[in-house]
């Protein structure tokens, strides 16, 4: 368990007795056991994850031939790869028919990127999730925010950015944009996990968080004392991701919490916060935003950032579900 995790909301308007809160952790915490012990099936290797991090990391020692090797593993994996590296994307005038040609061609973080996709779109398309549960909408949110992400690194970690290199070490940005751009995409996940392994616990919530006018991680917390936001992370570290995502979208919610990683953790949580905006134009941002910006940031770039940001991916068209 991470540290400032598993506390306790008491629903509005009512006074839940000690036995409730108890049986109810005592419920989440056997959960989260029962999923680490039996975690969601990935359509490829688990190991592929923790070695494609590895092997785009600065004076990484990591094979590109092992990479090639997990890959081939999953047919459809190597099929659409294959497929990306052809398309009109890269603009070649032959045809790629090697995975090693195909990765050369398109890059590690790519490839990396594309078998995360992979592995996102896969699950949501096999899991029994419930009837209410709007996957377009969840994978649209998962998009602004990754996309929100990746603007604001360039931002917040550029050479003259309020946590870039001459920031102190508490305050600066260790995070890529990639990266920030992966974090925003995996930062939801464990609603999915949650809705799709426990659904009947997942309408409770939603009914909650829909009677009560609260957002879904204090409905989480009211309802059995665990939120998504823990349950994702705890996945995603089993999986041998990185600290430097699976802290950020552990805190995302509670960015003051944040031992490690703090201006991640802030950072996720101003691109979430900003997801939910409209982005006709250049956003005014509100309190649930500037209350998690880096002291030095300027609003007024951020809300700038973001807006170009979202206009470049509506002009590129979002990735598709079926990646």
């Amino acid at each position: 368990m991470w540290p400032g995790r598993g506390r306790f909301t008491v629903r509005r308007g009512s006074s839940p007795g000690k036995d409730f809160v108890m049986q109810a952790q005592k419920e989440s915490r056997l959960f989260l056991q029962k999923l680490l012990q039996n975690p969601p099936m990935l359509p490829f290797d688990p190991k592929l994850l923790p070695l494609l991090f590895a092997v785009t990391q600065e004076g990484s020692n990591a094979s590109v031939k092992t990479v090639v090797a997990l890959i081939e593993q999953s047919p459809r994996l190597a099929t659409r790869v294959l497929a990306v590296a052809n398309s009109a994307a890269y603009g070649l005038e032959f045809k790629v028919s090697t995975l090693q040609r195909a990765i050369n061609i398109m890059g590690l973080r790519e490839v990396r990127l594309l078998v995360l996709m992979v592995g996102m779109s896969s699950f949501i398309r096999e899991a029994q999730l419930p009837k209410a549960f709007d996957t377009n909408k969840f994978w649209n949110h998962l998009l602004s925010v990754a996309n929100i992400s990746r603007a604001l690194a360039n931002v917040f970690g550029g050479t003259a950015g309020a946590c870039g290199p001459d920031a102190s070490p508490d305050e600066r940005l260790v995070m890529v944009p990639d990266e920030a751009y992966i974090a925003g995409l995996l930062h939801d996940v464990g609603k999915l996990f949650l809705a799709a392994t426990r659904p009947d616990i997942w309408e409770k919530i939603v009914e909650m968080e829909q009677a009560e006018d609260m957002g879904m991680f204090e409905a989480e917390h009211a309802e059995w004392g665990m939120d998504h936001a823990l349950i994702g992370a705890a996945v995603l570290h089993h999986w041998k991701l990185p600290l430097v995502l699976t802290e950020p979208i552990n805190l995302h919610h509670s960015p003051e919490l944040a031992t490690s990683f703090k201006m991640e953790a802030r950072l996720l949580a101003v691109a979430n916060c900003l997801a939910r905006y409209s982005h006709d134009t250049p956003a005014t941002l509100g309190d649930d935003v500037l209350e998690y910006l880096p002291h030095g940031c300027d609003p007024e770039t951020v809300s700038a950032a973001v807006f170009q940001s979202i206009a470049n991916a509506q002009r590129a068209g979002f990735a598709e579900l079926n990646a």
